[in-house]
């Protein structure tokens, strides 16, 4: 009883003012702001359904946001994982990285299903037909559905060599966590860099000149 009083009286000499709803907004927004970033930085990346990931391939700390929402790795030059797979266009035939051996290289993984590769891909083929000769361009269709990868793959116009890997077995020895990923190779089979997430024809046009030291805009016309 005497507990009670005790508390009661405390209470009545307790003079602090309540937290206004004005006091407790700063946190409230500080947290809504937080969420709101992550939520930005995941949705810009450009990327679709997350593939099954390997520890095969590490990103180094070299790993910088891109102006269009990708993320871009500087790999160390170690070498680029060989891999053999049936063609799209022809699953009789093989296609097989070491085809392209003395040439660099720019490897997309992409899929129908995934918009940010739909979005992209006409600038692939388009700077693939502009850098013929001096830059090989291969993409593998991952986790999809034949028949809609060949008809998507008609549609936009692509040349270039396109092999077919349902079960994402080179996605995999990657480390391809998510679609569209591009890697631009050596013509040495040294891994250079890494792009997470759609590019535009721009940024695509940039990544080979850094990495490949072409200048895509020139080329096709010497």
């Amino acid at each position: 009883m005497a507990s009670a009083v005790s508390m009661s009286a405390a209470a009545a000499t307790d003079t602090s003012p309540a937290p206004t709803p004005r006091e407790r907004a700063p946190r409230r927004w500080w947290i809504i702001a937080v969420v709101a970033t992550l939520a930005g930085v995941l949705g810009g990346i450009g990327i679709t359904q997350i593939v099954r990931a390997s520890n095969t391939l590490h990103a180094t700390s070299n790993q910088i946001f891109t102006s269009t929402g990708g993320i871009f790795d500087k790999e160390n030059g170690q070498p680029a994982p060989s891999w053999s797979l049936p063609g799209l266009r022809d699953p009789s035939a093989t296609v097989t990285l070491s085809q392209f051996a003395g040439k660099p290289v720019v490897l997309n993984f992409w899929a129908s299903w995934c918009p940010p590769c739909r979005k992209e891909m006409p600038a692939l083929a388009a700077t693939a037909r502009r850098l013929q000769g001096n830059v090989a361009f291969v993409g593998i269709d991952t986790n999809d559905q034949h028949g809609a990868a060949l008809s998507f793959a008609s549609q936009t116009g692509v040349k270039y060599p396109l092999a077919f890997d349902p079960h994402a077995s080179a996605a995999n020895n990657y480390g391809v966590y998510g679609l569209p990923t591009t890697f631009f190779i050596s013509a040495q089979g040294k891994l250079l860099g890494r792009q997470v997430g759609g590019m535009t024809a721009q940024r695509l046009d940039q990544l080979i000149q850094q990495n490949f030291g072409v200048h895509a805009t020139t080329a096709g016309s010497r």
